[in-house]
């Protein structure tokens, strides 16, 4: 479910990048540029797997402690990308009139059809860096995640066009709203994983172990536990520092979500 969450919402952003840019380029006569759109979205794919790769492989160089110190500071750095994203999209809230913004003052440069590749590439890979530092971080999670991962793309893939051919009526901000919260209940499970690794790595104290213990009546290990735990970091026996860190993370990060500034 966590993966299907993340490949969607960031698939769907990339989606509509890509979109925006082609429609720009129609609105404004320069459909011949179309050429380097489609270059920096596969040099932003390409770099993204080589970005993916690199994580499994040092993710699996790594042992026991080293391991356990690895897992918590990606955690760590998942919630923090999955903050800074929200933030971003909560003080700019048009995506188009952004990008639009941009290229409006690039448009009579030379180097047009350069900064017109760069600018894809640098947001399909800055997309997909994002997607690799989430799944790396989903608890309990496997190689099995990979279809599901597919399916998530996929779906984005077919929104995003129907909705560029005015086949779906969509409004994208309500969209975002409910995958936005989805990312930061996620996010706080990351941080609370993240702890948990770093406690295991001895790096941060415990205090207290186990707060209390619910694992009898949803064991983290069951299937509705791995669910919850891959969703949501769900931990039947959390320490002091693991609660406490995962509130003070969702409490502000959910009051930023939905505070609506008066213009």
């Amino acid at each position: 479910m966590a993966t299907l969450l993340i490949t969607f919402r960031e698939s769907l952003e990339a989606a509509l990048i890509v979109g925006i840019l082609l429609a720009f380029l129609k609105k404004n006569d320069l459909s011949s540029f179309k050429k380097q759109i489609w270059i920096g979205v596969i040099f932003g794919i390409v770099l993204s797997i080589i970005v993916g790769i690199i994580f499994v492989v040092a993710g699996n160089a790594f042992e026991e402690t080293a391991e356990k110190l690895f897992e918590g500071i990606v955690s760590l750095i998942g919630a923090f990308l999955i903050s800074t994203l929200i933030l971003w999209l909560n003080k700019n809230k048009s995506l188009k009139t952004h990008l639009e913004g941009k290229l409006n003052n690039l448009i009579i440069s030379r180097n047009f059809g350069k900064v017109l590749l760069f600018v894809t590439l640098l947001n399909i890979l800055r997309e997909g860096f994002e997607t690799v530092i989430f799944l790396y971080s989903i608890p309990g999670e496997n190689y099995s995640f990979f279809f599901t991962g597919i399916l998530g793309i996929a779906i984005a893939i077919i929104l995003a066009y129907l909705l560029f051919k005015g086949f779906v009526k969509l409004k994208l901000s309500n969209l975002f709203k409910i995958t936005n919260f989805l990312l930061i209940l996620f996010a706080g499970g990351l941080v609370a994983y993240g702890i948990h690794e770093l406690q295991e790595a001895n790096v941060i104290p415990t205090i207290i172990e186990h707060v209390y213990d619910i694992n009898w009546l949803i064991n983290e290990k069951g299937t509705l536990g791995s669910i919850l735990k891959g969703l949501l970091g769900y931990n039947g026996n959390p320490s002091l520092i693991e609660i406490i860190a995962y509130w003070t993370y969702i409490i502000p990060s959910l009051f930023l979500l939905f505070l609506k500034k008066e213009h």
